[in-house]
């Protein structure tokens, strides 16, 4: 399966974390869209937009693992659909995680750098915790299970 990736997973260490090992990708487009945030959170979710447009990464051909791993640390909050993408060589077709109805954003756009700088240096060390905790559970996809996991995140 191709994954789209437009939030934090853009960042090689929590992909490797979430993953359970490293996952090649490349810069890839989503046009259409936004990326604010998820209100009351540090990470983003899509909100349609005309002209709107979104630069991200691609993984082509991830493995059915750390597909469901991404599953888990996605959790309630996101589920899997089919879009179209541009790379630099050619449209590729793969799966975004997109909040379902229901979530909220808010101001302003997110921004991975902006991340990173402020929140990445807390997150990885609890990633890894909250990571552990979810495989031992075998998920935990429930709205109140993924809340109890990722509180405040």
């Amino acid at each position: 399966m191709n994954l789209f990736f437009f939030g934090t997973l853009m960042d090689e260490e929590v992909r490797a974390i979430v993953c359970g090992r490293a996952v090649l990708v490349r810069p890839a487009l989503l046009r259409g869209w936004r990326r604010p945030h998820v209100a009351g959170r540090h990470y983003p979710m899509l909100v349609q937009q005309p002209g709107g447009r979104i630069a991200g990464v691609v993984a082509e051909d991830v493995e059915a693992e750390s597909v469901r791993r991404l599953q888990i640390y996605e959790g309630w909050e996101y589920e899997l659909q089919p879009f179209r993408l541009e790379t630099a060589t050619g449209p590729v077709a793969a799966h975004i995680f997109v909040c379902p109805p229901g979530i909220t954003s808010a101001a302003p756009e997110w921004r991975l750098e902006r991340w990173q700088l402020r929140h990445k240096r807390a997150f990885l060390p609890e990633l890894r915790r909250q990571m552990t905790r979810a495989l031992s559970d075998d998920g935990l996809r429930s709205r109140s299970a993924g809340q109890r996991l990722w509180p405040g995140a």
